[in-house]
């Protein structure tokens, strides 16, 4: 009998100090920080660049230099918001788009982006037929 406990307790014992192969080793970086880049933008309606019409759209884009560095282009994350409601402090992501209703009339707004290294371009959607949003508030987040 003590023969088999030994033998359980030495089975046991050698299947829990096993080890497998060793992960690779992490990123170098600066310990305890994570440098983010983070610029608002204001677009006002006369600065969207009206680039083409589709059947029931119009396409603008507004093209802002940024400092985007090759490092986050070609490793990093770029994340940009809007704010919707420019009364409260509300971010949403982009892409973004919203519906909107009044009476018989329903339009679409959609806002998207995309950037290089030196710039970053926002695009805006607009089926209103109508005048531009007066201002538009987008927030850029860089993170090498």
């Amino acid at each position: 009998m003590k023969r088999i406990l030994f033998l359980l307790s030495a089975a046991i014992m050698l299947f829990a100090s096993c080890e497998g192969p060793a992960g690779r080793d992490g990123v170098d970086g600066r310990d305890g920080e994570m440098s983010f880049f983070v610029e608002n933008f204001r677009v006002y309606a006369n600065n969207w660049i009206h680039t083409g019409t589709g059947k029931y759209v119009s396409y603008y884009e507004y093209i802002a230099k940024i400092d985007i560095r090759d490092e986050a282009y070609a490793k990093g994350m770029v994340n940009v918001y809007i704010y919707p409601f420019p009364d409260e402090n509300v971010q949403a992501p982009l892409p973004y788009w919203v519906q909107y209703t009044a009476g018989d009339n329903t339009w679409l707004e959609g806002y998207n982006y995309d950037f290089d290294s030196g710039t970053i371009k926002f695009y805006l959607d607009w089926s209103n037929g109508k005048s531009l949003p007066a201002i538009t508030d987008f927030r850029v987040v860089v993170a090498p």
